[in-house]
């Protein structure tokens, strides 16, 4: 198995982070107590198993996410490629035409299944996908911190009785909030370079 750096960070950032989440509201907000002085006898264990449990806990946030992604698609949820294809003025693409005339698509009938074919023509197409190779990732990164949130923000309307009165809880929505819109953004900047990059191989 080859995982690139870019591959394991975007794992390990997020299950570091819902870790941390997890572990600060424990420490915060309830009688969870630990003994100090076991910890430093086990600090250099801990701090050997951290990054493993965090890959661990990210690979999990990650199977999640991309689970409920596909699903959304799945049940007609506004692709990032159909919105570019019809012409966004947010993520505009030269010569969107180009991609359309090939596909043999108008503004008119730019379904769901017909942006997606497009897309992963484009994908499979584009002679230098190292250049979009960064925005994947981000796109990737943002999309699994939003996994984290999502599962410590349903862990806490679970597991607190009257979450809808705890302060922490609406915190931890506002949050989930700005990390869709990150997620959501980060989405159409990547599948905008996957086309412009796509539209120029059709030059």
């Amino acid at each position: 198995m080859n995982y690139r750096l870019q591959d394991i960070m975007k794992m390990i950032i997020p299950g570091l982070y819902l870790m941390a989440l997890v572990l600060g509201y424990e420490f915060l907000c309830s009688d969870f107590d630990i003994d100090t002085s076991k910890l430093k006898d086990l600090s250099a264990i801990v701090v050997l198993l951290i990054p493993f449990v965090g890959f661990v806990v990210g690979y999990f946030v990650e199977c999640i996410t991309a689970g409920l992604e596909h699903g959304w698609y799945a049940l007609c949820g506004r692709r990032p490629s159909k919105n570019i294809l019809e012409g966004s003025s947010i993520y505009p693409v030269a010569d969107i035409e180009k991609i359309k005339t090939k596909h043999q698509i108008s503004n008119g009938s730019i379904t769901n299944d017909k942006a997606n074919e497009a897309l992963q023509a484009a994908k499979q197409s584009i002679p230098n996908k190292e250049v979009v190779e960064p925005y994947r990732n981000n796109a990737a990164l943002a999309r699994n911190i939003f996994g984290a949130q999502l599962i410590f923000t349903v862990l806490l309307a679970v597991l607190l009785d009257a979450f809808y009165t705890e302060v922490y809880w609406y915190l931890s929505l506002v949050a989930l909030l700005a990390f869709l819109g990150y997620w959501i953004h980060h989405n159409h900047v990547y599948v905008k370079y996957v086309l412009a990059e796509y539209a120029k191989s059709l030059s």
